[in-house]
């Protein structure tokens, strides 16, 4: 009702003449800025309704075509309430054709008539008319200047009371004007209008269809694939000759929504890495999520997450010694790695190891997410081949990861 009042204020202003100068010298410049924004704000609200009419008109076209085959139409006339210009009813002509061709289920077909639009003169024994072509349709049949379309739409907006009204009617170009279609709907300007994108229109019910079963869709339970590179860097000291090569993980594993906004999630994942004659490895990890914008996750916005996890990580193979904390014996070694090229059986270097992870997960629609993480592996501070990315003191970074994930 209150968007009705302003409305009702704002057309009087836009219709009402100019007043004397002495009394439009009584107006301040607030008052002038402040009628200016009330309306500018009743306009969007005006556009906004027609966009919303214009998209409920072509939709029921999509359902129920008026005509059983493609139809050539033309639109004749586009009216729009007194007050708002030329600038609403051109608007009103783009939404309305873009509709119409990214939608040609509708049947319709709309051509270009220069005649039909133009004043046309036709003098006869009982006078001379002067009219628009599609008014005077007899007088195009005699010119021949239908340009294929025998039919023409008329669209009229008009305000009443609070609602925005549009007449839509589709006549036959013959001398009668025979209405073929007619259709008024009608929407309250106090209530706000349903955005929707012109290749993919849908009611009003469709929508909050499509948007429980999107909630109904988000269950607690999701299953992650996670592919992940994890690198660690070598001493530079130089009492380990050989680098640590990175760390390809691929992990599954089940994730829990402990909040019913998904806020909060946790996850259990096992994984496994394996690169020739480097390693075999396996882990088992767990994290704790906690979401960082906002307090709801977004259903169209991406969320981003900050987590803290716990892994242990078992490692066979050569990379293996750079995590253990003996001194290696060089000779030992060469001996160890000629025995397992030979075949001989050479028992392989063995690690077990905890790590801690802290990181920042950007999750989009509950389907993919793309991880940065930081590592710390306390129980490897001495390893003779594990150096630090940076030494915080009670806790040192000794490994980078990247992982993305997808989720089912």
């Amino acid at each position: 009702m209150r968007r009705a009042l302003l409305l009702l204020v704002v057309t009087m202003l836009l219709a009402l003449p100019r007043a004397a100068s002495a009394a439009e010298s009584e107006v301040s410049d607030a008052q002038r800025a402040q009628v200016e924004a009330l309306r500018a704000q009743v306009a969007a609200d005006i556009q906004l309704q027609t966009y919303d009419l214009l998209d409920e008109l072509v939709l029921g076209w999509t359902r129920q075509p008026v005509f059983a085959n493609p139809t050539q139409v033309v639109l004749a006339d586009v009216s729009i309430p007194v007050g708002f210009g030329s600038g609403l009813e051109a608007l009103v002509e783009n939404h309305f054709l873009d509709l119409v061709i990214k939608n040609p289920s509708t049947r319709l077909a709309f051509t270009h008539c220069p005649q039909c639009l133009a004043l046309v003169v036709h003098s006869g024994a009982k006078g001379t008319v002067v009219a628009r072509g599609f008014d005077a349709p007899e007088v195009l049949e005699a010119a021949g200047a239908y340009s294929g379309s025998r039919h023409a739409l008329f669209l009229d907006f008009e305000i009443e009371g609070a609602s925005l009204v549009l007449r839509a009617r589709i006549t036959g170009l013959e001398p009668a004007l025979p209405i073929v279609w007619a259709k008024t709907l009608s929407t309250s300007t106090s209530s706000p209008a349903l955005l929707r994108s012109p290749e993919r229109l849908k009611s009003a019910s469709e929508a909050r269809q499509e948007y429980l079963e999107a909630l109904q869709g988000r269950g607690v339970w999701t299953f992650p694939l996670r592919i992940g590179v994890h690198t660690y860097p070598g001493r530079t000291d130089g009492s380990m000759p050989l680098g640590i090569a990175p760390f390809i993980w691929l992990q599954a594993g089940a994730e829990l929504a402990l909040t019913q906004a998904r806020a909060w999630m946790g996850n259990l994942m096992i994984g496994a890495s394996w690169a020739p004659e480097l390693h075999t490895a396996w882990m088992a990890q767990g994290r704790v999520s906690r979401l960082l914008t906002g307090s709801v996750s977004s259903l169209t916005a991406p969320d981003l997450y900050a987590f803290l996890g716990m892994s242990v990580t078992s490692v066979t193979g050569n990379n293996a010694l750079a995590f253990q904390d003996q001194t290696v014996d060089m000779e030992q070694l060469q001996k160890q790695i000629q025995e397992q090229l030979l075949g001989m059986g050479a028992p392989e270097a063995h690690a077990l190891f905890p790590s801690f992870q802290l990181g920042r997960e950007l999750r989009g629609k509950n389907r993919i997410s793309i991880v940065g993480l930081v590592e710390s592996l306390p129980t490897r501070n001495d390893a003779v081949g594990l150096g630090d990315y940076l030494d915080l003191g009670l806790f040192k970074i000794q490994s980078l990861g990247v992982e993305v994930s997808f989720c089912f």
